[in-house]
């Protein structure tokens, strides 16, 4: 598809980003597996009636790489995004401000390319002793050819192919323009219904966002800025990662790294991941700001720049305790014995996360658009407090991405092939 107009709606850094995902259509990214990923991206609505019943489905194959080089925070990835999308205010409300109301769907596979985080293998390994490599016979005098001796080489385990949840996002894209002003309106609703083994690991029953999106274009629409509000509301079974789970799957990171790179399908699982929200403490509830700005380069050539904050809370927890007989508050008499050699604890309660996306889209034909992408998440603020930069992020805590993706829109490519009839 190509890039023009498109709208901002979402992007969670739950670090739980739910930076929400939630998580790769941004106001302004064109290419489907970055913007939609986030929920937030529109196509530009044509004038024509539209064809295939309203239908149209883009598919993405995005490589991301990582370019951090700290313990377990590299991984490569290989993800497949399948966005099938339903144009039905086109279909019955043409010519009035639901014309562009549409439902759209997203489901990413991944396959893992390289990579030491044991989350990016299955369970299948050697786990039997390696055996004999080398059938050795000493010589004369119990000498040993040290030719003979042969190297082992153990089978590794094979590496995970992921899934994402399912989103299913109702998107209302310019519903009503602000007289003078020129802005647009453009309030969507995302669920998340959780097929990942991630969600499956937190009890995620599903994840509800409401986005308000504002928007104004410049320069015939050259220039595009935007800024939308969500609130995310999570429903888990229980407020602590694994009770209750179906899961089969451990879907933790081992070494308890809260912000490595996006584990499996990436941006949705980043979501939705328990460890990377307070020690496995399930997030309730998450608000999320998101800025854009958009530049339409060339007839070809399109920029999109996105900041995304995201504030996730996590279930209260009670400090009272039974002890033979007496509450204890643990939270104080914790806090006492810290504070006295001279130490604090932390529990879980509010994280604040950021997201900087910046994406450089080419559509070489009206119906294949390619993207690259910088992608970093990291926290809001260190551990002192301060402000942390949100552009490049090279250690453990944080991760920046590299991300060349190719995104061809099937009913455009239809379109193409079997001509209109006039």
């Amino acid at each position: 598809m190509k890039l023009e107009e498109s709208h901002v709606n979402k992007l969670s850094p739950a670090f739980r980003i739910v930076m929400v995902a939630f998580l790769m259509t941004l106001a302004g990214l064109q290419g489907s597996a970055s913007a939609q990923s986030l929920g937030l991206g529109v196509k530009q609505q044509s004038h024509q009636s539209p064809r295939f019943y309203g239908f149209s489905f883009d598919f993405t194959v995005s490589d991301g790489t990582g370019l951090n080089n700290i313990g377990e925070n590299y991984r490569n990835d290989l993800s497949f995004y399948f966005e099938p999308t339903w144009n039905y205010g086109k279909m019955f409300f043409h010519g009035t401000r639901m014309e562009g109301a549409h439902i759209a769907a997203r489901f990413i596979l991944t396959q893992n390319l390289a990579g030491t985080d044991d989350a990016n293998f299955t369970g299948n390994t050697a786990a039997g002793p390696q055996g004999t490599c080398s059938n050795i016979t000493p010589g004369q005098g119990g000498v040993v050819d040290p030719t003979m001796v042969a190297y082992c080489h153990p089978a590794t385990a094979d590496r995970r192919a992921d899934y994402s949840d399912f989103w299913l996002t109702f998107r209302f894209p310019k519903i009503y323009t602000i007289p003078k002003i020129g802005v647009n309106i453009s309030p969507s609703l995302r669920f998340v219904f959780p097929s990942s083994a991630q969600s499956q690991f937190a009890t995620l029953q599903t994840s509800i966002t409401g986005f308000l999106g504002l928007s104004r274009a410049f320069w015939g629409g050259k220039i595009r800025t935007g800024y939308t509000f969500g609130f995310n509301k999570f429903i888990h079974k229980d407020p602590y990662a694994l009770l209750g789970s179906t899961s089969q799957t451990g879907a933790s990171t081992t070494g308890g790294n809260p912000n490595d790179g996006a584990a499996g399908a990436g941006i949705s699982n980043f979501y939705l991941d328990p460890t990377r929200f307070n020690a496995n403490v399930n997030p309730s509830y998450a608000i999320q700001n998101i800025l854009s700005l958009g530049v339409q380069a060339h007839a070809k050539v399109g920029i999109d720049l996105l900041y995304i904050t995201v504030n996730n809370f996590a279930y209260s927890q009670s400090c009272d305790v039974s002890v033979g007989g007496y509450i204890v508050n643990t939270c104080t008499t914790g806090d006492a014995v810290a504070s006295n050699s001279g130490s604090s604890l932390n529990r879980p309660g509010r994280r604040d996360s950021q997201v900087l996306w910046l994406a450089v889209n080419y559509s070489p034909l009206d119906y294949v658009t390619l993207t690259l992408a910088w992608i970093n998440a990291a926290p809001m603020y260190y551990g002192n407090s301060t402000y942390r930069q949100g552009i490049i992020s090279t250690n453990y805590d944080a991760f920046t991405t590299l991300s060349l993706g190719a995104t061809v829109s099937l009913d455009g490519a239809a379109d193409k092939i079997w001509k209109r009839k006039n």
